[in-house]
């Protein structure tokens, strides 16, 4: 039953009067059901459910993203419509609502003004107004456009009656206010309208968690379910967030799970957005009853950054910023489990290609998992770094956007996501310059002037955060009155690159610059990251550094100006002379000891002390600090390809920092690197390093003549400062001693003055009479009129004044007009540094680099814009080819002219580098042939004469100067002595140069001396002076003071002696250097110790030990060695040591040391040894402890059985140690060497004993034998048995190698032809050579040598025997054979004995007696059973090197067939012997390639040997067939040998009869063993029934002989067999140590284990041989594959859980549905591949787009269906249309903006206002239709024209202001006036003379 809204308040009230309640409810039932019309049921009104439609919800959000998405109800069917927000009743608002709400641009709301709302059961028409704003900044109209709609109370909510709109407009909404509770029977809920059954909510909120489940990633929303006495159900409710307080329903499911799972599919569930379910409990298997939902926390799923927004500032520090994955991410690849992301920078207020504001670390990174699954939200996480860019631009706090984009190539969930940007706000930290000019005036970073003359070395700044500070240099640079101070020098450090640019070592005027690039640390790893850069022909340095800051030095003839440029992180952290950077000029001069404006003690304070600067000293390298790389990853342009991306990942870069630069510049640092360890040996020879490079130095007396006789010209470094202050008489100096120089890189005098500098109080006019106002026109001229103050006026504004105030008081100080430019770099610097400063304001011109103005670029590249004589371009002047220099200044044809030479042409050999010079003049050019040409001046009878010519190289500095070097000139080319004792100069050369190689300039002398003995005026003589105070010695030159080379106890003293040494009187005694420390020693030390001394003068110190220790030494360098004893007492104790220290010249000093006696503390007889990790001298010390001992003091035992060195054994700790107890067969310390049990002989004579670790085996008895092999007996039943031959190692037989010796066979009684099987032709030789591989030939062999072995069986008897029982003739080697052969052999009989090594005697005819008997040559052969002797082969001498190698070859031509040796199993019976000679053979292994690459697997057959003869010597068995053979029979494949197979003892036989023609016997029977039916290496038996028997197995097998297996002496485990003798292996699919692994091949997949060889057991869900095939209940449609437990791997364009569902590869929009995967069909009205576009007809114009079909929406400006009609505000006047966004189209005659200006056509004149097209209003005085005429108020008279306002233009003879005066051109007389022009009115008594108009007469009295 529903109840009435209107009776709510009454049911409220009646609480106090029960007996009203059921009146009170009859009456509101009645009222319900009078409420009950047709379209307030159910089914008579239609619900609009768009959440948009909320007065909450601001539709910019979606204007911007999915402008399809706006609420536009233009083709709203008419009906009756009910609102709901969010499952909420929802009615129309009554009050104004914003634009841009409710989903809509113009929203529609109702109007209750006239009409209010009806009452419940009402039905009443009201007007609702939709909202609109024209323009921005115009009036908002509430009410713009009217709709009628009918509204109908229906109680519980309202019913509208609606219309479609106008236009895009959409009806509003906003959420009903709750109603009064109904009552309800206990355990009952209102549940609209009706009372239901109470189910409880959830108790706790539910939860969203993102999983992985296969390759998708889900949603999963749990909660915990009440509890409660029915079953319960879930019904779930997925929603999107759309705002702040809006979301959409996008799924609902119920469930009786605690859970419910949603796949992020990319359609419905995208990343970006954020995700809510709620909740309601649900009755089971109950309809309609439902709980209030509970709703979750809202999820964002995507990816986000760590940090909302950032703000950063340009002060060089480093954000992390990490990128976060709220979801997981799915391994899409083998080795890709991540997702690749590429950042960009967006900066929307930048201006072109203007710098970006911040950098990052990478500009693609790995966004990887942090772990399995997700914790705390995070899934996975990626950091990078953020920087401001010091861009030195004021560019204010500006905006900059991080975006994070995946990259192409991964899951289609991520393809094309983006994340929302990251917001940077940098803020703009200033930059700042300061300048050190001329002489110098200083500017420091706040802009404070003030002058420091001071010399010397200063601090000139100093970064307080960080490693960086720059030194200056300032020299006396030469002032005419005053004395004036000039930077000459420069020097900077950042972290660990020192950058020196210095020309202080040269002389004002005479300047030598120098750079070095010190990279400090250079070994640990550190790079090099200054640069140096040369401008304007090396005229301007630039020192820059990896923060930004740069040293700039301008270079003049009079030193440098320098410009110190201080980056963003420096600001509020500086001091020295460039003051505090904090924009607060009034601190500047500061200091701890320096008062307020207190210059002189601020310039004081940071003063530099001698040898500290970094001009002399190099700084330890600081800590490494890896600098990071930075990248601007800017995003490409749309026509790029991909994502628009940068898309590398590694930073190389250093794009934190702007480097622009404006002027041209070559990067020169690699000529200038020098590392501080090798600064010694690659120091500029300019430079030096002491004094002591000032004179020559000698190893001993008697070498001075002869050193001093070389090339004087390189005895000493440059040091022309030194020169110049010898001069300096009015100044004083310190004191300085030879230490006090040897650690300063050159001297510098200036550091080292100690009177003050007089006051500079410069006047006008100077002294040489420039006045103030000449100094002020040359200033003007030289800057303000310059091609750089003229272009940067603009920029430079007061300073270009400022500077034209310095460059006068340069004048005044100097008085010298050729400083009037010496501040023009100055210009240069300030116009660079405001232009890149200003370069982001929006007024700048774009003409240049990077949006400059190009005009000012240009006069910053090209000097003087190339003075007209070149092209300006971007890297500077490009000369005409007549011209030259930097700015092409510099005639080519100009004729060279030198001014003067370095030093004024005089240099001293022992303070300078003669061997170059430095010339000065005017048209030097940096070309191929620039050179200098040296004449050599000889003195000749008083007079100098040319000599020798000499073209030198010439080094270009400038246009103004170069380098010359000079001729080095040979001992014998002067005379020492002569010109020594005279007044001739060392040297004097004629100097010119040559640009081109043929044109010369004129010549300058350049004068070599010596100017410690003599004195050379600049004169033209060339003669020199000797010094009064020097000595000359043995013809050496040394001045006052020098001392002996030789002895530091003699020197030169002119007083006592001028030609010999004088003793020094002056020698004080050596200083003892005591220990840092106490010196300590301990009981029985070899104690060492060093001591130290120095002598003040430099001589050697003798040490001499005067009391101490008996035992103890001192050696005269000072080394201390003493046995320290004993002490009995073991206490510490002291020793006294007294020693004499003495120098060369006899001074003493005498010092007593203490050293202490520490007892030795080791225990248990441990003793003491010296710790060598401590220093000498220490005391500390180690002990050694005796076994069974160990511990810092030998206080601790030691178990000699720990840790387990006995392993798995038994330990038995012993007095000694320890001792293991080893089983049988196993021996040594720890029970790891074997015992060879063989070495006792335990088997049976002639048995083979096999040994194995920790045990050993004997083989088979011999044939004829039985036993174990331990004791063999005769068998007496057993047949002969004819031995297989082995594959063993073949063994030498007479010199000759290759020929493996054979088993003795015994023969079959019936023999018979053997050819049919070997394939042996019937003639001998030929069978001969086709055995051996050659083809045959008609070539007689007579003299073929042969032997023919015949071996018989012995029976009975043991047929093996070793050496052991020297079976052998005395004398006579005897060689057991290697296993698998048993038996011997015997060497050679010894000289002049003959026999076979057994029996050897004198005769040979008696020897031959003692041999088996053999068959003559064709004879045939007898039966075996007919003789009982065994014939034995004869073992000849081992081989010689030549025959092993022929054994090799015959290795190799045998290993052409198979590759590997085979078992023989072949014809037992007759078998056919061939005896070859030995050249035979030899061919046989030289056949060709053809032949060698033919295979053969052929088995050859066995040889049986037969004797034929006792004369057949130095033969070869060939039993190998040949590769050629072929066999008619088919072999079996042959398999390897497992055992060695046994053998019988036989010996050589030796014969000395050559002459025996080879012999073939033919030996034929049945053969029965040719298909080798036996084990391999088991000889096969034939038997007389055409059967077989094979032997027996080999050793460590046992069978039949015809299957034998392999014996292991303990049992194999588990999957294991036995493979071989005492060797157990896995079986076939089994692995591991205990074989306990099966192995399936191919591998189990999806989690399967291999539970037996080739056998996959498979997981719940997969099955297949490899588990390769998932289980899925239902099938995967559309092509899907079960790739897990119920999970489908869909196709493209599938999705679901069996890919039932079809998506596109673009969302269908706008109702399109998808049609297959890659096409959408649009509904009419649609279109594009997504269905994204509408289409309007006609088209929406003035750029307007079709939002919805034929709906427009225009830009702004425009209105109207099809936005044809503009907006001009304000509106176009005087009837002009608007035709455009405020544009106005204005009719004829008028003009404007808005048309508000008429047009006169011709323009109005003099002044006229036009106020009407072609109307002029027009000004006093002024008339016509253009005011063209002028106007007179009053009429000009007497023929006057008016000629301009109230002006006339008189005729001749009239004037005035109206023309209304005559003029008479003669005075009218007589008091007469003009009345007319030349005529006169006369009075009346005057007559008037006839004819005469001036009343001449004069009247009558």
């Amino acid at each position: 039953m529903k109840k009435s809204g209107a009776s709510a308040p009454f049911v409220r009230h009646l609480g106090n009067a029960p007996q009203l309640v059921l009146l009170v409810l009859l009456v509101a039932q009645f009222g319900t059901f009078a409420l009950l019309a047709p379209e307030c049921s159910s089914g008579g009104h239609r619900t609009l459910w768009n959440p948009y439609r909320s007065v909450d919800f601001d539709s910019t959000e979606i204007q911007s993203t999915s402008i399809q998405d706006l609420v536009c109800d233009h083709s709203l069917a008419p009906a009756w419509y009910r609102f709901k927000i969010n499952n909420k009743p929802a009615e129309m608002p009554t009050s104004c609502v914003e634009m841009n709400r409710c989903g809509t641009q113009a929203p529609v709301w109702l109007s209750v003004k006239d009409t209010p709302l009806p009452r419940p059961g009402e039905v009443r028409q009201v007007s609702a107004c939709a909202t609109w704003q024209f323009f921005h900044g115009s009036t908002k109209d509430c009410c713009l456009f009217r709709i009628p709609v009918m509204v109908h109370n229906c109680g519980d909510f309202m019913l509208y009656y609606l219309q479609p709109t106008q236009g895009c407009m959409g009806y509003c909404a906003k959420v009903a206010p709750t109603l009064a509770p109904r009552i309800c029977p206990p355990g009952e809920v209102e549940a609209n309208g009706r009372c239901k059954a109470a189910l409880p909510s959830l108790l706790s909120r539910p939860v969203i968690a993102p999983e992985l489940i296969g390759h998708s990633v889900h949603l999963r929303c749990s909660f915990i379910p009440p509890p409660w006495s029915h079953p319960l159900g879930f019904h779930v409710v997925w929603a999107r967030h759309i705002s702040h307080s809006m979301k959409v329903q996008i799924r609902q499911e119920s469930t009786v799970k605690p859970f419910a799972l949603v796949e992020m599919d990319g359609v419905h569930f995208r990343l970006g957005e954020t995700f809510s379910c709620s909740v309601s409990t649900v009755q089971a298997n109950v309809t309609g009853s439902r709980s209030s939902p509970r709703e979750s926390e809202a999820f964002y799923a995507g990816l986000k950054f760590s940090v909302p927004s950032l703000h950063i500032a340009e002060n060089g520090e480093e954000h992390e910023v990490s990128i976060i994955s709220t979801v997981p991410l799915s391994c899409y690849d083998v080795n890709k489990c991540g997702v690749p992301v590429v950042l960009s920078v967006q900066e929307p207020d930048r201006l072109g290609d203007e710098v970006s504001n911040v950098a990052l670390s990478a500009c693609q990174v790995e966004l990887r998992p942090t772990s399995p699954t997700c914790h705390k939200g995070i899934c996975a996480r990626v950091s990078f770094f953020v920087t401001a860019v010091t861009d030195f631009t004021r560019d204010g706090n500006r905006i900059s956007m991080i975006g994070a984009a995946v990259a192409a190539g991964v899951p289609r969930l991520w393809r094309g996501y983006m994340a929302t940007s990251l917001k940077v706000t940098v803020q703009d930290v200033p930059t700042s310059m300061c300048y050190s000019l001329t002489d110098p005036h200083v500017i420091t970073l706040d802009g404070r002037r003030y002058d420091n003359h001071e010399t010397g070395t200063f601090l000139l700044y100093r970064s307080l955060s960080r490693d960086f500070e720059v030194h200056s240099r300032q020299w006396d640079c030469g002032g005419r009155q005053y004395a004036v101070a000039c930077a000459c020098g420069v020097a900077a450090r950042e972290g660990n690159d020192v950058a020196i640019f210095d020309m202080c070592n040269g002389r004002p005027q005479e300047p030598r610059p120098q750079i070095t690039v010190k990279v400090l640390g250079e070994e640990n790893g550190y790079s090099r990251q200054v640069r140096v850069l040369e401008s304007h022909q090396g005229k301007k340095i630039t020192m820059i550094f990896p923060s930004g800051a740069f040293v700039r030095a301008d270079i003049g003839e009079w030193g440098m100006s320098l410009s110190i440029r201080a980056p963003s992180l420096d600001f509020g952290n500086t001091q020295g002379l460039c003051g505090t950077f904090d924009r607060n000029s009034n601190n500047d001069i500061h200091g701890s000891k320096v008062s307020h404006d207190d210059l002189h003690g601020f310039i004081e304070n940071w003063r530099i002390a001698p040898g500290d600067s970094l001009f002399d000293k190099t700084p330890p390298g600081s800590r490494k600090d890896d600098k990071r790389s930075f990248c601007r990853c800017r995003k490409k342009s749309s026509s790029q390809e991909g994502l628009g991306l940068l898309s590398h990942s590694d930073c190389t870069a250093q794009d934190n920092v702007d480097y622009i630069s404006v002027f041209p510049s070559v990067d020169t640092t690699l000529e200038y690197i020098k590392h501080p360890k090798r600064e010694a040996r690659t120091l500029n020879l300019s430079s030096g390093h002491s004094l002591d490079r000032f004179r020559p130095q000698f190893n001993d007396h008697n070498d001075n003549q002869e050193a001093f006789r070389d090339d004087l010209l390189i005895l000493s470094e440059r040091l022309r400062r030194q020169t110049m202050f010898d001069f300096q008489s009015v100044l004083d100096s310190q004191i300085l001693t030879q230490s006090d120089l040897e650690h300063l890189a050159y001297f510098f005098p200036e550091d080292h003055l100690i009177k003050l500098r007089p006051e500079v109080r410069p006047h006008w006019p100077t002294p040489s009479g420039l006045t103030s106002g000449k100094a002020l026109e040359v200033c003007h001229t030289a800057l303000s009129n310059s091609t750089v103050g003229t272009v940067c006026r603009g920029l430079l504004g007061r300073r270009l004044d400022e500077v034209v105030d310095l460059c006068i008081l340069d004048l005044q100080l100097k008085d010298d007009l050729s400083w009037d430019e010496a501040l023009l770099s100055y210009l240069e610097n300030e116009c660079e540094r405001r232009l890149l400063d200003n370069r982001a304001q929006k007024d700048m011109e774009p003409l240049g680099h990077r949006g400059l103005p190009g005009e000012v670029m240009a006069a910053l590249r090209c000097p003087n814009l190339c003075n007209g004589n070149g092209e300006c371009t971007e890297f500077g002047c490009r000369c005409h080819r007549s011209f030259s220099s930097y700015d092409c200044s510099v005639a080519v044809a100009q004729p060279l002219e030198l001014s003067d030479l370095e030093n004024g042409g005089l240099c001293d050999i022992r303070i300078s580098d003669c061997r170059k010079i430095q010339v000065f003049g005017l048209g030097f050019m940096d070309s191929p042939n620039l050179s200098c040409q040296a004449t050599r001046l000889k003195y000749v009878n008083g007079v100098w004469i040319p000599g020798e010519k000499h073209r030198t190289a010439a080094a270009f500095v400038s246009s103004k100067a170069l380098d010359c070097s000079v001729p080095s000139l040979s001992s014998a080319a002067v005379n020492t002595e002569d010109f020594l004792m005279v007044d001739k100069a060392y040297a004097r050369w004629e100097i010119k140069v040559t640009n081109d190689g043929s044109q010369y300039s004129q010549t300058k002398v350049l004068t070599i001396y010596d100017g410690t003995c003599q004195v050379c005026p600049a004169s033209g003589s060339g003669l020199c002076k000797l010094k009064d105070r020097i000595c000359n010695i043995d013809g050496m030159c040394f001045a006052e003071g020098d001392i002996n080379p030789g002895s530091p106890c003699l020197l030169c003293d002119p007083d006592s002696s001028k030609f010999t040494w004088s003793l020094s009187q002056v020698n004080r005694p050596p200083k003892f250097h005591r220990p840092q420390s106490d010196l300590r020693t301990f009981s029985r030390e070899n104690f060492v110790f060093q001591f130290a001394a120095s002598d003040t003068e430099g001589s050697a110190v003798l040490f001499q030990l005067e009391s101490g220790a008996k035992n103890a030494t001192l050696s005269p360098a000072g080394l201390l060695i003493w046995e320290v004893p004993s002490a009995p007492e073991e206490e510490e104790h002291q020793s006294s040591f007294s020693l004499t220290l003495s120098d060369e010249c006899d001074a003493r000093s005498t010092f007593t040391v203490q050293i202490h006696v520490l007892p030795c503390e080791c225990q248990n007889g441990g003793s003491c040894v010296t710790d060598v990790s401590f220093p000498a001298g220490s005391g500390k010390y180690l002990c050694v402890c005796p076994d069974g001992k160990h511990g810092h003091l030998c206080n601790d035992s030691v178990d000699p059985c720990f840790p387990a060195p006995c392993a798995d054994r038994t330990c038995i700790n012993t007095a000694g140690g320890f001792r293991c107890k080893c089983p049988a067969g196993l021996t040594g310390a720890v029970c790891q060497e074997d015992v060879d049990e063989c070495e006792r002989k335990p088997c049976f004579t002639g048995v083979q004993c096999l040994n194995n670790h920790g045990s050993y085996a004997c083989g088979p008895c011999p044939e004829g034998m039985q036993g174990n092999g331990t004791v063999c007996t005769v068998d007496e039943d057993e047949e002969p048995a004819t031995i297989a031959p082995t594959s063993g190692p073949r063994t030498p037989i007479d010199g000759i190698p290759g020929i493996l010796l054979q088993n003795p066979t015994t023969l079959n009684p019936k023999i018979q032809s053997a050819k049919s099987m070997a394939g042996i032709p019937p003639d001998p030789v030929k069978a001969a050579k086709s055995m051996a591989g050659i083809p045959a030939d008609p070539v007689k062999v007579s003299t073929l040598e042969k032997n023919i072995i015949s071996v018989m069986h012995h029976k009975g008897k043991p047929v093996a025997a070793t050496c052991a029982s020297r079976p052998c003739f005395p004398g006579v080697q005897c060689i057991n054979r290697r296993f698998p052969h048993i038996g011997y052999v015997c060497g050679r009989c010894p000289p002049g004995l003959h026999g076979n090594g057994r029996t050897c005697v004198k005769n040979a005819k008696a020897a031959s007696n003692h041999l088996p008997p053999q068959q003559p040559a064709g004879q045939k052969s007898r039966s075996p059973h007919s003789s009982s002797k065994v014939s034995s082969l004869h073992l000849p001498a081992l081989p010689s090197k030549r025959d092993a190698t022929l054994h090799q070859n015959l290795a190799s031509e045998r290993g052409s067939g198979t590759g590997r040796r085979e078992a023989v199993s072949g014809d037992l019976g007759r078998t056919t012997v061939s005896v070859l000679p030995v050249a035979a053979t030899h061919r046989a292994h030289t056949r060709g390639p053809s032949e060698q690459d033919t295979p053969s697997k052929v088995t050859p057959p066995t040889p049986h040997l037969i004797t034929q003869s006792r004369q057949t010597t130095h033969f070869l068995l060939n039993y190998v067939a040949s590769s050629r053979t072929k066999h008619r029979t088919s072999v079996r494949p042959v398999r390897p040998l497992t055992a060695a197979l046994r053998s019988l003892p036989y010996s050589l036989t030796e014969s000395t009869n050559k002459n025996v023609s080879p012999i073939q016997v033919h030996v034929t029977n049945h053969v029965t063993c040719h298909d080798r039916p036996c084990f391999p290496g088991v000889q096969c038996n034939a038997t007389s029934e055409s059967g077989f028997r094979c032997g027996a197995c080999p050793v460590g097998f046992t069978g039949d002989g015809q299957t034998c297996r392999a014996v292991c002496r303990h049992a194999c485990g588990r999957n294991m067999e036995c493979t071989a003798p005492n060797e157990c292996r896995c079986k076939a699919g089994y692995a591991g140590p205990g074989c306990q692994t099966a192995i399936c091949d191919p591998q189990c997949v999806n989690g399967g284990s291999c539970m037996a060889p080739g056998v996959c057991q498979c997981p719940r869900g997969f099955h297949g041989e490899r588990c390769q095939d998932a289980l899925c209940r239902a099938p995967c449609e559309n092509g899907g594959t079960c790739v897990g437990p119920q999970m489908c791997s869909c196709p493209y364009g599938f999705v679901g859980p069996r890919c039932e569902t079809m998506v596109c590869s673009h969302h269908c929009h706008n109702g399109g549905r998808c049609v297959s995967p890659d096409e959408c069909r649009c509904r009419p009205g649609w279109s594009g591949p997504s269905c994204e576009a509408a289409l309007c007809s006609p088209v929406c114009l003035n750029g307007g787009w079709c939002v919805r079909p034929d709906t427009c929406k225009c830009p702004r400006g425009f209105f109207g269906a099809q936005c044809q009609n503009a907006i001009c505000t304000p509106p176009c006047k005087n009837g002009g249309l608007c035709t455009r966004n405020n544009v106005c189209t204005c009719l004829q005659g008028y003009s404007g903006r808005r048309c508000e200006q008429s047009v006169c056509e011709p323009t109005c004149m003099n002044g006229g206002r036009c106020v009407g097209p072609h109307i002029c209003d027009c000004p006093s005085g002024w008339r016509g239709k253009t005011c063209e005429e002028p106007s007179c108020v009053h009429e000009c008279l007497n023929g006057g024209q008016c000629v301009g306002p109230n002006t006339c233009h008189c005729a001749p003879g009239w004037y005035g202001l109206l023309c209304h005066i005559p003029h008479c051109q003669q005075k009218c007389l007589h008091g007469s006036r003009c009345v007319r022009p030349n005529v006169c009115a006369c009075r009346s008594r005057v007559g008037a003379v006839s004819g005469s108009t001036l009343c001449s007469k004069r009247p009558s009295t």
